[in-house]
Formats: C-alpha cells, structure tokens, sequence
C-alpha cells in the first residue's frame, strides 16, 4: 500500500504527534508498505529552523525507510498567536504545491492538529483522488476554547467549527486518540461507522523501568542527590495546572520537582517560582526525546495535573503513557479515561482536580511507602505490555486504511470528490 502522511509535526521535532506519527511510519514502512511523510522544516517548540534545514524551499530525506519530503514554513519564536497563524497557513499553502507533484497515494493520514492542514488534505484528495483518514488527537477549536485561549463567540472559533466539520465530512474515515475526542467528534459528526477509537501506544523498548547507573548518571548531572523526585514531562500549555505543582513544591521542600519541557506557560512557571524562591524545582528545559528515559529513570513520581475544564475528562497526556512503560507511578489531578486508566492499572494515585491538599498528600504516601512504589511500579508496566504496544496500532491503522479504500471503490465516481 502506498501511504502518504501528512503532518506538520516530524522528527527531528520531538512532540508527542512527531513521536507517535513517526513511530507507525517505521512500523508500517518495516512491513512493507511504501510510506512518504510530508511535512515541515522542523521548528517546534523553539520556533527555530535549524542550521541543515534553514533557508531551503524544499528537502528530500529518506529515515528509516521512511521518505520524508519537506517544505519551507514561517518560523518564528514568537509565541503571539500571528506568529503562530503565519506558520500554521505558510504549511497549509506549501505542502498543497508539493503534494500536488508527488506520486498518487492509496490513502494520505492526516493529522489534524493544527487545523488548517485538513484545508491542504482536501486539495491534495482531490487531485490526486486518494481517500484521507483523519487523525485527531485533540478537538479543536473545542480545546482551545475550554482551556480559555479563545472566545467562543471570537470568529476564528466560528470559523474553525465550519472548517473542522468540513473535514470530518470529508474523511473516508476518522481516527480518535481517546474516548473524550470520539464523543466530541460524534457530536459534529454523527457517522459512528466512519469513527474509529485507537488509543495512543508507546515504545515498549525505549522506555522501560530504567538502571540503577543511568539514574545515578541523570541525578548528578541535574544535583539531585538522594531526594525522592517527581517530575513533569512535556507541554507547559494552558492544559495544565502549574499552580497546583507550584504549591506542592512549596509544601515539600525536601523533595525535588524536575520539569523537563517547555511551552507558552513555561515563562510564567518559571518566573513564579523564582518569585516564590522554590529551590527545589529544577528547570531541564527542553530536550530530546533521546534524553526521555533517563530523566524517567532518575524520577520516582509522575505529575500530571489538569486545569479543571470542559475537555479535562477526555484527557489522556502523551507522558501518561511513557509513565506506565517505566513503571513510574503517577500522582495525577485528573477526571474521566484518564483517571480510569491509572486506576484500572494500579499505576499512581488520583487526586480532584484543583485540590492541592490531596496533591500534597498523595506525594508524601508514595515517599512515605517504598512497597506501593515498587508495586505500582510492576502494575505499571504489566499493564503497558498487556495494552501498549505499538503493533497493535500499526494493525488498526492498517485496518482503517484499507476500510477507506473499500469505500472509495464502492463509491460511485460521480459522487466521489
């Protein structure tokens, strides 16, 4: 099969859609299939186009078996929302005019965040009359409205309603990453047949319950000593509830937080602390995903804390998943499937969210108790191998790419568009 990916997100970036996406693009290149990815010269989080990539309009790649094509975007590491509108429709404009000059594809995947891509996959399906399967992983503009970056009644939410129904219309079939976006997808979209839940999967082999050496190495590079240490992995975005972790560190100064991240929140996270004169959060910035499992090794807690709204209970965080493969418990402020999942796998504890109290105290039990820690630990992992893997992904994938064409044969060519 011949799949073309599109997507603005890819490695060398190292955000959870760049991970997942080229993650399944290696598995399904490894089975044979003939897999192209079109995508951006990579600048995410930093807003930076690096030295090999700069000042080129188009490059050709080929990594593990994967052909990557990419194309020029505006980059900028201003984070007003302009600057992010111009990088956003600069890879709308330049990968509908390279796409247009690639090889026909059975079935393009696109990835729908950000949103105005699916504007380049509704071109690109109908020039080269390939059907698409949408990947959503977060419902937009729905999010961005409940965690209050925009107005509900702004007009690019108006607008982005009309478009995101358009590309749900115009996808052979959908993807959803948890149960929350399937509903919400439902909500827009009322085609349960045409809507498919697969749950995000994570490297098995990558991230595993690390070494007794590598944890020494990590924790000396960043000072940490002996102290029980809880981390924060990935997005500091407006999804999250930092004062929460902010005021547990203030409760705990024996304890070391280490945030390994950065986003439009990191700014103001670490201008707090150092207002409030938290010693013990230590700020690692943002690193490769190489680095990952040695900062999970050298963590004995996950953090994970929502913001209290509407889409929190359809929230499954990317380093939720990390979490469980190596056997690090989580202490989460979370409601709804994810909640579900860290108690169905016995992995952490859950807390209200919003509850600082029960934050504070959920962290001192799992210091306080080396046997839960260690249980939680092979509950954790059993539960990603059981649940995890990534070939079951790659197998549903395949599944819905090959229902996509059944539809586009059945479907008689004067109403195909």
């Amino acid at each position: 099969m011949r799949i073309t990916i599109l997507t603005q997100f890819y490695p060398p970036e190292f955000g959870a859609a760049a991970i997942r996406l080229s993650r399944l693009a290696r598995l399904l290149a490894a089975e044979g299939h003939q897999v192209t990815v079109l995508t951006g010269m990579p600048n995410y989080p930093e807003g930076v186009i690096p030295s090999a990539y700069r000042r080129k309009i188009f490059k050709r790649e080929t990594v593990d078996g994967v052909h990557v094509r990419r194309v020029w975007v505006y980059a900028s590491p201003s984070k007003r929302a302009r600057a992010r509108l111009l990088n956003q429709f600069s890879f709308l404009v330049m990968a509908a005019l390279r796409g247009t000059f690639l090889a026909r594809p059975n079935v393009f995947l696109v990835e729908s965040h950000p949103l105005p891509i699916v504007l380049a996959a509704g071109w690109l399906k109908r020039i080269k009359r390939a059907p698409i399967v949408l990947n959503v992983s977060d419902l937009w503009p729905e999010s961005a409205v409940a965690t209050g970056a925009l107005s509900a009644d702004s007009r690019m939410v108006k607008i982005a309603s009309r478009i995101e129904k358009w590309a749900y219309h115009d996808a052979a079939q959908i993807i959803s990453m948890t149960q929350g976006v399937h509903d919400g997808i439902l909500q827009v979209h009322p085609h349960p047949d045409r809507v498919t839940l697969i749950q995000n999967a994570v490297d098995l082999e990558r991230f595993k319950p690390g070494g007794d050496k590598l944890r020494r190495e990590v924790r000396e590079n960043y000072g940490i000593g002996e102290q029980f240490t809880a981390v924060h992995v990935g997005n500091m975005s407006l999804t999250y509830d930092f004062d929460i972790l902010l005021e547990t560190a203030a409760a705990l100064p024996k304890m070391a937080f280490l945030f390994a991240g950065g986003g439009s929140q990191e700014a103001d996270i670490r201008k707090k602390a150092a207002e409030r004169g938290l010693k013990n959060i230590i700020f690692a910035g943002v690193l490769p995903h190489a680095d990952m499992p040695g900062i999970w090794a050298a963590a004995d807690a996950s953090l994970i804390a929502l913001r209290d709204h509407s889409v929190a209970g359809g929230t499954l965080p990317a380093k939720m998943y990390e979490s469980l493969a190596t056997g690090t418990p989580v202490v989460a402020a979370i409601r709804g499937e994810g909640a579900t999942l860290i108690e169905q796998a016995g992995a952490g504890i859950v807390v209200p969210i919003g509850d600082a109290a029960a934050y504070v105290a959920a962290l001192l039990r799992l210091a306080d108790d080396p046997a839960l820690r260690e249980k939680m630990r092979a509950d954790a992992r059993a539960y990603a191998e059981r649940h995890l893997s990534p070939d079951r992904v790659k197998l549903r994938y395949i599944e819905r790419f090959e229902q996509a064409l059944h539809l586009k044969q059945h479907t008689p060519k004067d109403k195909q568009s």
